[in-house]
């Protein structure tokens, strides 16, 4: 807590390939237990370390990483393999330095640990790499391993008091499946969280194709948000993750928001918000100013917009992830508002600010209204069950 005001993490994760027999064998569907056998095999032979992806080379084309600006493979520096660190693999290092237990991918107390450690309430936890997971094939074996993966996530959550809610995996080659999913998860699960979409769709279109009104009708009737995500070298694609991955997501998360905005969707569905996740929030300002130059309501290019992207923005259904480590946030709280934005750490992965994310941000020159709104409050416009949430001691004393 933070002054008494709840403290959550909108964008951590899993991952789900750390050890990719313990998150999906036990809980694939009996009828893809042999094709998961087959891809189970593939992906442990190509994993060149414990924890290693291994799903790559097999489902998206990764060409050779190199350092910018260095074209010839013989003149770039070798890069050494992590060391392990006595546990189950390499150890996973913060870009601060701090190691975490790789088993917090299946041992939820050790997540709930380091979040006591960094002063967070709820933290809200992405998958890693399954949204690659759209290359395959058989479509009904992608929606057979997202099932999958949402069966271990509602075990991973359902001893931790509602401190830990997970988003789940979208087909979106079948959006009926999707949907399906997202209505018996809605009713069963009190840890879900809602729908994860990539920033782009499997066939590079982009998030304003119609496909997905039936997803963000099914979400807005349930009045859950749709959380939107990805990563480099899964769609949209990019060149190498090496060299671009930093770059890349602030570019995703401007593709994905102009998309949803210029494509009319927050105004064809009004009671439904979207939020934008690790992509960071410096370019706010400046894309809604272009947007709000470039896209006018009713315009021959942007039919079903009605509002100006600003009122959109300002709506109550845009929200957005910030990365504490910016420059920028107080300019974006000046310019944009304090009413958008969303407390991120992406514990555990290396640009990760755990645990110093809520200090770094109440450490800002932002009014103490702003933080608390950052910190939590926004996050429980964003997602309303969280607002039911006390502290288990509040919860007794109450």
């Amino acid at each position: 807590m933070y002054q008494g005001h709840l403290v959550v993490d909108s964008d951590c994760h899993i991952r789900e390939y750390w050890d990719f027999d313990r998150t999906y064998r036990d809980n694939i569907d009996p009828e893809y237990r042999e094709q998961y056998a087959r891809l189970s095999k593939a992906v442990n032979e190509q994993k060149r370390w414990p924890g290693d992806v291994g799903l790559g080379n097999l489902l998206w084309p990764r060409p050779p990483g190199h350092p910018m600006g260095v074209y010839d493979a013989f003149m770039a520096e070798k890069r050494e393999r992590p060391s392990s660190n006595g546990l189950t693999g390499p150890a996973q290092v913060t870009g601060a330095g701090r190691e975490i237990d790789p088993a917090c991918h299946w041992d939820p107390t050790i997540r709930l640990r380091d979040m006591d450690i960094a002063g967070v309430d709820i933290s809200v936890m992405f998958p890693s790499q399954s949204d690659g997971l759209c290359r395959l094939n058989d479509v009904g074996f992608e929606s057979a391993m997202h099932r999958a993966y949402h069966r271990f996530m509602t075990d991973y959550c359902a001893e931790s008091d509602g401190r830990l809610r997970w988003v789940a995996d979208a087909s979106l080659r079948d959006i009926p499946d999707t949907i399906a999913e997202l209505q018996r998860l809605a009713k069963d699960d009190e840890s879900f969280a809602g729908i994860f979409i990539s920033r782009a769709m499997p066939d590079d279109t982009m998030l304003d194709n119609p496909v997905l009104h039936a997803l963000f009708e099914a979400s807005q009737d349930l009045d859950m948000p749709i959380w939107v995500h990805g990563g480099a070298n899964r769609p949209p694609f990019t060149p190498w993750v090496d060299a671009t991955n930093s770059l890349y997501h602030g570019l995703g998360g401007m593709y994905a928001m102009s998309a949803l905005i210029g494509g009319g969707v927050f105004d064809l569905f009004p009671r439904l918000r979207i939020g934008i996740f690790e992509s960071g929030s410096g370019w706010l300002p400046w894309l809604i100013e272009k947007l709000d130059d470039g896209m006018r309501p009713g315009a021959a290019q942007t039919p079903l917009l009605k509002r100006t992207p600003s009122e959109i923005v300002h709506s109550g259904q845009f929200f957005c992830s910030l990365d504490t480590d910016e420059g920028l946030i107080e300019h974006v709280v000046d310019e944009v508002g304090e009413d958008v934005l969303l407390l991120s750490t992406d514990y555990p992965h290396g640009g990760s600010t755990w645990p110093e994310a809520v200090p770094m941000l109440t450490g800002l020159g932002i009014s103490e209204g702003a933080k608390i709104k950052i910190l939590g409050e926004n996050a429980k416009r964003f997602l309303p069950s969280l607002a039911a949430w006390k502290p288990k001691a509040a919860a007794a004393a109450g």
